[in-house]
């Protein structure tokens, strides 16, 4: 099912991919913004009668990007706002040629088959530039809010650090999985290795 996922995701990206009616296949999910930012709450799925979970609304958001709709109090749509979240061709090739792969320590995944995670989150006013995007695999990506890692940019390049269970120390450590270090420089390794 994963891989099936990945293969989809990765065809709605695709400008190649036919559209409908000019849009491309569009989930609607709805959430109170106010749910949202006190990260509480569920989301509502369009012909679904069970809500979704807010982590499963978390990770389309971070997948597929939003559009906020503002209504006023009749409700009449007041605003529609526009969607400009996914990183450019051109930003995920810089993007891989930095990172190489997923950038968590010890994972082998190539770049081609990561997703671009924003390190700051779209939805939290996180922008689609270079120095906010890392590469992160499928697996990675999907449980980066639960599993403990955490990503920060520094200087322009990504530092993580491991949940305390693989790193008592908690130190921050630079990847190391673009071709491009500085001769003599350490490459990242997981905790332990």
């Amino acid at each position: 099912a994963d891989i099936l996922r990945g293969v989809f995701e990765a065809a709605t990206r695709d400008a190649g991919t036919p559209t409908m009616g000019g849009a491309a296949p569009t989930v609607m999910i709805h959430v109170n913004q106010a749910d949202l930012a006190a990260d509480r709450g569920v989301g509502w799925i369009d012909g679904v009668e069970s809500p979704i979970s807010l982590t499963s609304v978390k990770q389309a958001l971070c997948a597929g990007g939003f559009q906020e709709i503002v209504f006023g109090p009749n409700n009449e749509v007041l605003t529609l706002s526009t969607e400009k979240r996914f990183f450019t061709r051109a930003q995920r090739r810089a993007i891989a040629a930095r990172d190489g792969g997923c950038t968590i320590p010890g994972c082998t995944i190539p770049a081609a088959w990561c997703e671009v995670h924003h390190v700051i989150p779209w939805h939290l006013g996180g922008k689609t530039n270079i120095d906010n995007g890392v590469l992160l695999c499928w697996y990675h990506h999907h449980s980066i809010d639960t599993s403990g890692w955490q990503i920060r940019m520094v200087k322009g390049k990504p530092e993580v650090r491991a949940p305390l269970c693989y790193d008592p120390t908690q130190t921050w450590r630079t990847t190391g999985n673009h071709r491009a270090r500085p001769p003599g420089s350490q490459q990242a390794r997981p905790p332990g290795a």
